[in-house]
């Protein structure tokens, strides 16, 4: 029996609805429970004021890593391009604008949104397409876009249910989303707990695992999938791409997951 007991207020799971969630840790004076139905763990209640603390300082670290971010970037992309060839996309919180960067010169027509103002400025200054706010606040055209990425963003966003609507709304039917987030399933979460270097639950609001993500995505029109050993797809650096997607199927080293869906009718 778990003898914990936080706030009186009900703990509702964003994905399932479920009411029947426990107190899990606390933390810096927040809450965060666990949903038995499919396992999402998150801060609550939310925290107010969520998106004022992403200023100029916030972003120190992202910059001073811009050589390390614009290799990973496209890395990422090359394991997006063993799914889809180059199109438009859309990355979501897309920060100082380095994947953008990397997704330009691939021949992407990349575009970018991020809350923080600081950030698209910065941004802009690279020459890039971004926008400032949430996706539902910028309204763009349903079917707009042929990939929607999300970087470290959707543990931060306060409904993830309505978002990944939204996010359904603007990609075209059969275009790829595709979500790195914390692993909440992962072995360093269950051993380290409240030190785990990803639990921050004023800003990381909401941790998912393969079974809740994968659940999220199914309810919002989504159908999930994995960059193929066997893709047709042909580019500088894709047997590299090919053996680390048959090595993500082995083993998952990384305390952070990346997840692929398809747009459905």
């Amino acid at each position: 029996m778990n003898i914990l007991q936080f706030g009186s207020s009900t703990a509702i799971c964003n994905i399932c609805r479920s009411v029947d969630c426990y107190p899990l840790i606390h933390k810096d004076g927040h809450d965060v429970y666990r949903c038995r139905g499919c396992g999402l763990v998150f801060t609550h209640p939310l925290p107010e004021e969520l998106y004022e603390q992403y200023d100029a300082r916030y972003f120190d670290l992202y910059r001073r890593r811009r050589q390390f971010r614009l290799k990973r970037a496209d890395a990422r992309l090359r394991q997006i391009e063993l799914i889809m060839r180059p199109g438009k996309l859309l990355d979501i919180g897309c920060s100082l604008g380095y994947f953008l960067e990397a997704a330009k010169s691939r021949g992407w027509d990349a575009w970018g949104i991020d809350v923080s103002d600081y950030a698209v400025n910065e941004a802009r200054k690279l020459g890039l397409n971004v926008r400032v706010g949430d996706l539902e606040q910028v309204g763009f055209e349903t079917g707009s876009f042929d990939c929607v990425t999300m970087w470290d963003v959707l543990e931060h966003v306060p409904d993830p249910t309505s978002h990944m609507r939204e996010v359904r709304r603007v990609l075209a039917t059969g275009g790829l989303v595709v979500i790195g987030t914390p692993n909440a399933d992962h072995l360093a979460f269950r051993i380290k707990r409240e030190k785990w270097r990803h639990f921050k639950p004023a800003e990381h609001v909401y941790y998912f695992g393969r079974f809740s993500i994968e659940t999220l995505l199914r309810n919002t029109g989504f159908k999930p999938v994995r960059p193929s050993v066997l893709a047709p797809a042909v580019f500088v650096g894709h047997l590299g791409a090919r053996i680390r997607a048959l090595l993500s199927l082995i083993v998952q080293p990384n305390d952070v997951m990346t997840v692929y869906a398809r747009a459905e009718e």
